[in-house]
């Protein structure tokens, strides 16, 4: 039983991995590239001061984000809570949150502009208008 667990959590891990590749690219650049945005990345788990400064002149703020706990810049988007039916109208990504009352994965929908540059948390995105199946990460 344990070795089934530890399976799951391992494939779990590996995919949120893998989506953290997809939405990352090596630039730094985030989303669908339909606006100019960089990430600001820590080298750490703490902010040094000059990351902190750089994140706060970005219009972002430092908290502790994610499983690891480590501090984040999480920086707002300018088009946040816009609808939307795909991440090309986005800046980031267009999704609907587990609050939501989550369609079945395939079903026509209307998404949301994700509200800042956080990857963590429980959410589905839409894609040409269609939800995909819910993802958590963290």
């Amino acid at each position: 039983m344990i070795r089934i667990i530890s399976i799951i959590l391992a494939g779990a891990v590996l995919s949120g991995c893998a989506y953290l590749q997809d939405v990352y690219s090596s630039d730094g650049v985030y989303g669908s590239g339909a606006d100019p945005y960089e990430k600001i990345q820590f080298a750490g788990e703490k902010a040094t001061g000059a990351e902190r400064a750089a994140c706060e002149s970005a219009g972002g703020r430092v908290a502790r984000d994610g499983m690891r706990g480590w501090e984040q810049c999480i920086q707002p988007f300018e088009d946040a809570g816009k609808a939307c039916a795909d991440n090309a109208d986005c800046i980031g990504q267009c999704r609907l949150s587990l609050g939501d009352d989550m369609p079945e994965a395939g079903k026509p929908v209307t998404g949301k502009c994700q509200a800042t540059d956080s990857p963590f948390g429980c959410y589905a995105t839409v894609e040409n208008g269609r939800a995909t199946p819910a993802l958590c990460v963290d």
